[in-house]
């Protein structure tokens, strides 16, 4: 069956697969909809220009979300008890350090799995053209949307290359943060009325157009309504989950990238921080012990 839509998804949807543990459950379902999905090179340059930068915030805001800490242990000294969550967080550190190191080299190689899993959609970016650039430029001075005012020429050229591609009038299904592209009201998107206009003016009619802020949902909807093959589309379940993943993410402006070692960092401090204290000091009280002069415990036999 042939499937009539093309999905535009900006630079800012990818750069949140980074920062969201469930990006394994959607980046699969975008993959297996690439076919009608219009990736510019503006957006492929911009995911690569920020992706290393944004890594390394998204690791610093992780560092003092989990801390070992004195947890209950009534039968041991609170001078153990700090001597030993001093050497945890010493470990964590090391660790958070070795592997924001790894993670960082990895990026700016996009040898990271979340930039690999990418790469196929990426392929199929297409330039702009001479005309497309012009019609930016004078977008641009004209100060219609999209972008701001200090902003490079990119967000413009990208709306002059959907509505290039619009030219067979398919619905056009769009997934962004952008306020240049739509309005967040109630949980529901409504579309920029400059670009309903110029979609208007190339249809030179109603156009289907659909407008959504979270990327799970509009693929759901895109495949829904299109019929089109979805053997890798997140569960219901699963598309909640990223949906509340991506609602917790800063706006947009703050860029984000994320990696599988980032998910190994955080694994790590989860289970350092639900590990019973008396585990931590069983674990390490035979290094602590000569550090702090302090013979080990009594246990009853």
């Amino acid at each position: 069956m042939s499937v009539k839509g093309l999905i535009f998804i900006d630079a800012n949807q990818y750069l949140d697969l980074y920062a969201m543990p469930s990006w394994k459950t959607l980046l699969p379902g975008l993959q297996e909809q690439q076919d009608h999905i219009l990736v510019t090179m503006q957006v492929v340059d911009e995911v690569n220009r920020n992706k290393v930068s944004v890594t390394a915030g998204f690791l610093a805001s992780k560092v003092n979300e989990s801390k070992p800490h004195s947890a209950a242990a009534p039968n041991l000294s609170p001078k153990i008890i700090d001597a030993v969550v001093v050497r945890m967080r010493e470990r964590l550190q090391n660790i958070r350090e070795k592997l924001s190191h790894d993670l960082l080299e990895q990026v700016s190689q996009s040898k990271d799995e979340v930039s690999k899993g990418l790469a196929g959609v990426f392929s199929q970016a297409v330039a702009h053209t001479d005309g497309e650039l012009q019609r930016a430029r004078v977008r641009k001075e004209r100060g219609n949307p999209p972008g701001k005012s200090g902003d490079p020429l990119g967000d413009q050229l990208n709306w002059e290359q959907i509505l290039s591609h619009c030219k067979d009038k398919p619905p056009l299904w769009i997934m962004t943060r952008d306020s240049d592209y739509g309005t967040l009201h109630a949980g529901k998107m409504f579309l920029n009325a400059a670009f309903y206009q110029d979609l208007t003016r190339l249809y030179e009619s109603e156009p289907t157009v659909f407008c959504f802020r979270k990327a799970a949902e509009g693929l759901e909807h895109f495949v829904n309504s299109t019929g089109a093959k979805a053997e890798r589309l997140p569960t219901p379940e699963e598309i909640e989950q990223i949906n509340k993943e991506q609602e917790s993410l800063p706006p947009n402006d703050w860029l984000r990238d994320y990696d599988d070692s980032a998910q190994i960092v955080l694994r790590l401090e989860d289970t350092f921080r639900m590990r019973d204290a008396t585990r931590w000091m069983t674990e390490f009280l035979s290094q602590v012990n000569s550090e702090v002069g302090i013979p080990p415990p009594q246990t009853k036999g």
